[in-house]
């Protein structure tokens, strides 16, 4: 799956906003696009001059922060406190297993350079304010199994790497 293919999947569809790739090696850039393809052709710009490539999950208003998201299409966790990437899936396994969360089916899982992106993909967009609530109980559910995930993961405007593009840290 390319990462076009994968955006498609995991974010909102066209007209939803706007959409945002953000470039954090050298001028920690952000863009703004109202088409994914300018997302990609500009992150295919952005990791061809080395840089670190990332997509906020969300579409907004304007920019990007959680006060301007506006739609979201999956949710997603960022699990990178583990010695190894297996560690961290099989973490992950225990916690699906154990939340009821495997009923959901197999959550596509992206390297992230350091430690595992887990998302599922939503079959419709939610607004924001309906996500929020519900990533708060996933964030809930994280803590109580001791899932090992990075806090900002359950915040609307996040920042994840764009699958395919390599980690220049």
């Amino acid at each position: 799956m390319t990462p076009a293919e994968f955006l498609a999947v995991v974010l909102p569809p066209e007209g939803s906003g706007l959409y945002c790739a953000v470039e954090l090696t050298k001028k920690k850039e952000h863009y703004y696009a109202e088409t994914l393809a300018d997302i990609v052709a500009k992150v295919e710009n952005w990791h061809q001059d080395g840089n670190d490539c990332f997509f906020a999950v969300a579409t907004f208003d304007t920019k990007r922060g959680t006060e301007n998201a506006q739609f979201v299409r999956s949710f997603f966790l960022d699990l990178d406190g583990y010695d190894t990437k297996k560690e961290a899936g099989l973490a992950l396994a225990d916690f699906l297993t154990k939340t009821g969360m495997d009923s959901l089916g197999t959550p596509w899982l992206i390297d992230s350079g350091g430690g595992i992106h887990a998302y599922w993909p939503f079959s419709k967009v939610v607004g924001k304010d309906k996500w929020v609530p519900m990533s708060d109980r996933l964030k809930e559910l994280c803590r109580i199994h001791e899932l090992l995930v990075d806090p900002a993961c359950f915040e609307p405007a996040r920042i994840l790497r764009v699958p395919e593009t390599l980690n220049f840290k």
